[in-house]
């Protein structure tokens, strides 16, 4: 009897057809539109105002699903969809930037400012989606190195695209997918061997082998025979391999023996009132009102006002310098962020610097800012674009790095609103002496949103990079210190009134420079 049954089962298994190792299990008209929409939410997820960021490392494997069988055309649309999908919800407090002019035409322009920007970015989405497109046509169902070199690839692909997005056009390296790990110090300290693109590197990596391994089920190549899961394995360990690294450096730090007593102003004036002549003085009582309170600790080495702290242009405003020299009375020295103009033959020349005062308003050091903001420090073609923006004079980029010093202390560079998004700015302070950075920005074009801690999570890899501390002094982000390990001490709380005071530990000038201080984004 139970002969007879097994035979029959045999018989009965005999019979079936064969399974199809090149058909998907899931199919559907919608379901690849509904992938690409769904790695675009996850995405955005893992960044700063909703921080979820371990979301991110199996965040593309929606979308890899989604185009692993399209056509080129077709997953070129749907790695596009991905990527707006993903800037429009991670950039969505451009939308705070209406709300700044009266104009009905600017404001529509704003919007579509907005839209058009997360498109462009979106853009550098679609070389990935065709390379998983591609890889995928090659895929056998069980090839351990074939599977291993289309994860390279494809991890490869989104990292150049995310290197190229931030140098073309004069570059908006904003939101790169490494970023999103800021707040995880133990697994971004290999940061300073290849920048915030290792980072990204290991997490697409991590991505590419989970789809890989889902894969082989939905396609039925692990039905009948059951392997190990390599790839799942291998994705799993850059990530394994970074903690471990991340842990050792941060529980052997290097001994940085020197310091530097700041204290950092946070004056939190609306963007509305910042340019408004009636608030000048207004203004500018905030300023000294904060600044005498912190001079009235003992040991402060700087005083710091954020960018375009003072309401004109210092250097030739008579209430603005004597609220500088009334400050610098005690032979503190300030660094305060002003427009700055210079005369020269061809006409006057407008900046957004920082300058360094020392006792009695004597300027010692200034720094113009080099990466500016397209249609908001200056208009590209002005003739047929001027309308559309609220800015009525272009500023003009400097020269390059500055390094400013302060009597016997370490010296230092700054960096201006988004220049510490740009890796290769705070790469060329450090070759160039500087061992702690200073960003002064105004996050009060988009405050409140999630603008701010956004541009906190880049300036923690600027430190990574280049293992040097950086102290941030913004009119109504976030005001902290970050040390050479990416560790943020704050004590004030965004959009809030008034000042704060820590120690900086700068680089030992004697410390062996970075693989990526030296190398740059050569890796």
């Amino acid at each position: 009897m139970i002969g007879r049954t097994l035979k029959n089962e045999s018989e009965s298994f005999q019979k079936r057809p064969a399974i199809d190792f090149n058909r998907p299990l899931f199919t559907g008209p919608w379901l690849p539109v509904l992938g690409s929409l769904l790695s675009g939410v996850l995405l955005a997820l893992g960044f700063p105002g909703f921080g979820h960021s371990t979301l991110v490392f199996a965040a593309l494997v929606p979308l890899m699903y989604a185009v692993q069988n399209a056509s080129v055309k077709k997953a070129a649309g749907l790695a596009l969809l991905c990527g707006f999908v993903f800037f429009m919800i991670s950039l969505s407090w451009l939308h705070n930037l209406t709300g700044m002019v009266e104009n009905i035409g600017i404001k529509i322009s704003a919007l579509a400012g907005y839209a058009v920007l997360a498109l462009y970015c979106a853009l550098y989405f679609v070389p990935f989606g065709i390379c998983v497109a591609l890889g995928c046509r090659q895929w056998t169902g069980g090839g351990l190195w074939k599977n291993i070199r289309f994860m390279f690839a494809v991890s490869m692909v989104w990292v150049g695209c995310e290197y190229l997005r931030g140098r073309l056009l004069t570059g908006f390296p904003w939101n790169p997918i490494g970023v999103s790990q800021y707040a995880n110090p133990a697994i971004i300290q290999v940061a300073e061997w290849g920048g915030v693109g290792l980072v990204s590197a290991y997490i697409v990596w991590m991505n590419a082998g989970i789809f890989v391994t889902l894969r082989q089920y939905t396609h039925g190549s692990r039905i009948i025979k059951y392997r190990p899961h390599y790839e799942l394995m291998l994705g799993i360990l850059p990530l394994a391999f970074s903690m471990m690294y991340g842990m050792q450096v941060i529980l052997n730090p290097v001994d940085f023996p020197d310091s530097v007593h700041v204290a950092l102003i946070q004056p939190n004036v609306p963007q509305s009132e910042k340019w408004d002549y009636d608030r000048e003085e207004q203004i500018r009582g905030r300023l000294e009102e904060l600044t005498h309170a912190a001079m009235r600790l003992d040991g402060v080495d700087l005083v710091i006002w954020p960018e375009t702290a003072l309401p004109d242009y210092v250097r030739y405003s008579s209430s603005s310098f004597s609220l500088v020299r009334r400050m610098t009375a005690g032979g503190t020295p300030l660094l305060a962020g002003s427009l700055d103009v210079v005369d020269t033959e061809s006409g006057r020349t407008y900046y957004n610097s920082s300058i360094l005062f020392e006792g009695g308003g004597e300027v010692s050091g200034r720094y113009d800012k080099q990466h500016l903001v397209p249609f908001g420090e200056y208009v590209p073609f002005p003739s047929m674009m001027r309308a559309f923006t609220p800015v009525e004079v272009d500023l003009r980029p400097g020269a390059g790095s500055t390094i400013l010093s302060i009597g016997e202390k370490a010296p230092f560079s700054v960096l201006i609103c988004v220049e510490d998004t740009v890796a290769r700015l705070a790469v060329n302070a450090t070759r160039a002496g500087a061992r702690w950075l200073v960003n002064q920005t105004n996050d009060g074009w988009f405050d409140p949103s999630s603008q701010s801690e956004q541009h906190l999570a880049h300036a923690v890899f600027r430190c990574i990079e280049n293992r040097i501390p950086m102290a941030r002094c913004c009119n109504s982000g976030v005001t902290c210190l970050i040390d050479a390990y990416g560790r943020i001490e704050r004590s004030l709380a965004p959009r809030t009134y008034g000042f704060t005071t820590g120690v900086l530990r700068p680089r030992p000038a004697d410390l062996e420079q970075t693989f990526y201080t030296r190398s740059g984004d050569l890796l």
